[in-house]
């Protein structure tokens, strides 16, 4: 799958002013013609290049249009939704949101905090059969892309289990075959990364910016739409 990196450079846009070398906590950024360019391999897709630039060539990859494509694909499309929606949505209840989800056309939608719980118990015993032993988490995609891209030397000390969200992806492909299609919405754009590499569990990831522009185009209010 050849797909833009989940941050890259609007070159028309950009000014060379320096400000997203400056503020890249790994240096992922070269300076090349010019223009100020992400390099993908030791991106560890945290986004302050992206709140750093004043001209908002630093950007990420708009997914909508494969969400919309999935779907029309007429395909069972399942959402893997953040439980951080409760804070994005507030004033909305979880029937609100589930019934919106359903009149964009998707077939159903599951929490990720299921993938979190299973990761979690998985992770007790782990601690159980080495008590010894130091583990960090793998529950975030920039945090293990730090380790593994830049401080290899730590990398061993990760859990040897998938993320949450990954997790969750291979629970609902158990209870619903390896047919659907899952898109995950959330606030992380690091997961656009996740998806990249493992598309044979996730197919897409929106953020939450995401869903309010696909609502909006809808003409759907969480809001006005009938609690049960």
């Amino acid at each position: 799958m050849n797909l833009l990196n989940p941050i890259y450079t609007e070159k028309r846009e950009c000014q060379d002013c320096y400000k997203c070398v400056r503020r890249c906590p790994v240096k992922a950024i070269k300076v090349q013609g010019g223009c100020a360019t992400v390099i993908p391999e030791t991106c560890i897709l945290c986004g302050r290049c992206v709140e750093a630039c004043p001209n908002e060539a630093k950007r990420v990859r708009d997914d909508l249009p494969r969400a919309k494509q999935l779907l029309a694909l007429d395909k069972r499309v399942l959402v893997s939704l953040a439980p951080s929606w409760a804070a994005e949505f507030r004033g909305v209840a979880p029937s609100q949101v589930v019934a919106c989800l359903g009149k964009l056309g998707f077939y159903g939608v599951s929490e990720t905090a299921l993938g979190a719980e299973h990761v979690s118990a998985c992770v007790v015993d782990l601690l159980r059969q080495q008590p010894q032993r130091v583990f960090l988490s793998s529950a975030c995609p920039s945090a293990v892309s730090l380790l593994e891209r830049h401080h290899a030397e730590h990398a061993a000390l990760l859990t040897p289990l998938l993320s949450p969200l990954l997790a969750h992806c291979r629970i609902l492909r158990r209870s619903f075959g390896d047919d659907i299609a899952i898109v995950f919405i959330g606030p992380c754009i690091a997961k656009k990364g996740e998806a990249d590499a493992n598309p044979d569990l996730l197919d897409v990831v929106l953020t939450f910016d995401d869903l309010h522009r696909w609502f909006e185009e809808a003409g759907i209010d969480p809001r006005s739409v009938p609690t049960d």
